[in-house]
């Protein structure tokens, strides 16, 4: 792991057991335990995820929100102040240069929240079109800590870290204030389908953050969780990781993503080829799937309708809530029509795994009367 950037928790992590492994530059926790143990915790009780390795970006001026709007597909500018949003960022081609969360502290001040292994490429493609627009665009990633606290008693573990309710605060809202001696910025986010905030705060102040827990760590409420179930818990509920379900060569319209394009925007970058995609139906799509067997298929692994290759796995893993494989799949178009439960399937070292196409399965067991 030589050359890897390290957590400034890297220290605390290891005295929690954690399993440390590369991950976009990093040298991050994959898991503390049993993978499976701390995915259900966060489905049932509360997940704590040191995910520092974050990228922040800030854009601060008098022309910050249009600028934003030229550059990402979703809109600022109808966005309240003390709000997030989330947004795909498009090359001109319409293929996807990441995905974010952009949080409107107002109309001059944003702070975005990109994938870490994108961070420095975003920052070049938001200067290379920053043009004309009065606005500064600085690169603060090693500036901040990030922590994430998940799962249906979130309120009641960030009541007991610092003493304040955090409540009221509504899904995409976020509330700056000095906590630990110092700046931060709590919003209601996450990326595994459950309740939870994300904390960002001076990196200075992780270990303040982190410690701020321990009584919840010893009741039992909460636990620390790593990589491997952050996957799986973002896999049922159907959330793109970028380089899977979104890429170069996979649109947000492909990736089912289109209510994150603002089409009445008179511009933004991508537009006219997502436009053209739009009206022509496009080559393909991202479909989620839970499989008929025990054998997983992974990345890369060929996808097949009838007898006819039609695509190929993005994502694939184990599913706690189903006790079974689940994975997202792209698929080419003309083959789209013609998938049954018995038609669709994927090569898994040579041999045939049938998949069933399915919503995602947070999103089909909550539809569940």
């Amino acid at each position: 792991m030589n050359n890897l950037l390290k957590l400034r928790l890297h220290d605390f992590h290891l005295e929690h057991s954690a399993k440390l492994v590369p991950f976009a530059g990093w040298e991050m926790p994959v898991s503390y335990g049993r993978i499976i143990d701390e995915h259900m915790h966060t489905r049932q009780k509360v997940g704590l995820f040191d995910v520092s390795h974050m990228g922040e970006i800030e854009v601060r001026g008098p022309d910050a929100e249009s600028f934003l709007d030229l550059v990402l597909t979703n809109q600022v500018a109808s966005l309240d102040e003390g709000k997030g949003i989330y947004s795909p960022i498009c090359s001109e081609d319409g293929g996807t240069i990441d995905d974010l969360i952009a949080y409107k502290k107002d109309h001059t001040s944003f702070l975005l929240c990109v994938n870490a292994s994108n961070t420095q490429r975003d920052f070049e493609h938001l200067k290379k079109h920053q043009g004309d627009f009065d606005c500064e665009i600085s690169n603060r990633s090693n500036q901040f800590g990030q922590l994430a606290i998940q799962g249906p008693f979130s309120v009641t573990a960030l009541y007991n870290a610092t003493g304040i309710d955090f409540g009221d605060l509504p899904k995409m809202g976020f509330r700056e204030v000095d906590l630990f001696g110092d700046y931060c910025l709590v919003a209601r986010t996450g990326y595994t389908g459950e309740d939870g905030f994300e904390i960002y705060c001076p990196v200075e102040k992780t270990s303040d953050w982190a410690q701020a827990f321990d009584d919840d760590l010893s009741s039992g409420l909460a636990r620390w969780v790593g990589l491997a179930a952050r996957d799986s818990l973002r896999l049922e509920a159907g959330f793109p990781l970028y380089g899977h379900e979104l890429s170069e060569e996979i649109t947000p319209l492909q990736a089912g993503l289109g209510w994150a394009i603002k089409w009445n925007k008179k511009s933004f970058l991508g537009k006219d080829a997502l436009v053209l995609e739009k009206e022509s139906g496009g080559t393909g799509n991202v479909i989620f799937y839970e499989v008929q067997d025990r054998r997983i298929p992974r990345q890369d692994d060929r996808v097949f309708v009838l007898e006819r290759e039609a695509g190929r796995v993005l994502s694939g893993g184990y599913s706690p809530l189903v006790e079974g494989p689940i994975g997202s799949a792209w698929i080419d178009r003309s083959a789209l029509g013609q998938i049954t439960p018995s038609e669709l399937w994927a090569e898994v070292r040579g041999s045939r795994v049938n998949l069933s196409r399915e919503l995602p399965v947070l999103r089909k067991l909550r539809r569940k009367p």
